[in-house]
């Protein structure tokens, strides 16, 4: 005699790097969720997040394991990523806003460019696009 319906549904844990480490791979809502990392460079600033807003990732780090995250598994798929750079290159102090996984982009709209030159009137310099190079002043 079998039994039936004893089973929870199971979630996938998806990790984006091959240096994360979990001991399981599918977890049921409600259950804790612990996934290592322990590829540190001293010269390295790294950022971990998930492609949840309902995971709240817990973070600690010790010696053996190096960084430990742990959360608890929604009703749902969740991956979790690594970026990081290295925090001996300069940094870029304007950088582009990062697109979040799988978010589509709106092409820019092309912006008009004008060929004829024309001075402007506010400081008098000679100009060939829209905006003023010099004050910022658009026709």
């Amino acid at each position: 005699m079998g039994l039936f319906g004893c089973a929870k549904e199971k979630y996938q844990l998806k990790l984006d790097s091959s240096d994360f480490e979990s001991k399981k791979t599918a977890y049921a809502a409600g259950e804790k969720v612990t996934v290592y990392y322990d590829l540190i460079a001293t010269d390295t600033d790294y950022w971990f997040y998930t492609d949840s807003e309902d995971v709240e990732l817990k973070q600690s780090y010790d010696n053996q394991h190096g960084y430990i995250f742990s959360f608890t598994m929604p009703a749902h798929d969740v991956t979790q990523y690594v970026k990081s750079r290295n925090s001996m290159e300069p940094m870029n102090y304007f950088p582009e806003p990062e697109e979040e996984p799988g978010a589509e982009s709106e092409p820019e709209p092309e912006e008009e460019i004008q060929v004829d030159p024309w001075f402007c009137p506010e400081c008098g310099c000679k100009n060939t696009g829209r905006k003023c190079v010099d004050c910022g002043y658009e026709q």
